[in-house]
């Protein structure tokens, strides 16, 4: 059995519940998804007591891929722009990044991709909307379950060998 891609979940605290709903969705279909497995990381795991910082260093060090969350609170984000960001990629200039490990941003609250927000280099890259253009906080029901499903279809062909 192939080792699982480890993912550093990266996003906001204040997007807490949208993040929960997509995670909620998510983990399911990446479980039955097919290739190595995919294993979780997120900064709710770092056990009580631990040195926070160097647990998210080590889990952004060890991680196969970066899952983003994005939206104007995790570009808001000191600590998102200075830590996590740069760990997958950098700006280089007004239309040129550097990627340092694989990145997969999904669009969780709307954000301008036109260039009028600093948005770190990640306006450069495919951000995951749906097949709409719909963002995953504009999305409810069963629209919501084919966005995830869109999603893990998009993830898992870019992350394939």
């Amino acid at each position: 059995m192939p080792t699982p891609l480890e993912y550093f979940v990266s996003y906001a605290r204040k997007d807490r519940p949208q993040v929960d709903a997509l995670l909620d969705l998510l983990r399911p279909r990446l479980k039955i998804a097919t290739g190595p497995g995919y294993a979780e990381w997120n900064d709710r795991m770092i056990p009580l007591g631990a040195a926070w910082r160097a647990e998210i260093d080590a889990a952004l060090t060890r991680c196969a891929f970066g899952l983003l969350l994005l939206s104007p609170e995790f570009f808001a984000s000191d600590f998102i722009a200075a830590n996590e960001i740069p760990q997958f990629i950098e700006s280089l200039g007004p239309k040129t990044v550097a990627i340092h490990k694989p990145l997969v941003p999904v669009g969780l609250k709307p954000v301008p991709l036109d260039g009028s927000a600093d948005l770190k280099g990640i306006q450069h890259v495919q951000v995951f909307r749906d097949d709409q253009g719909r963002w995953f906080s504009q999305t409810r029901g069963h629209i919501r379950d084919a966005f995830v499903d869109q999603f893990v279809a998009a993830m898992v062909a870019k992350l394939r060998p």
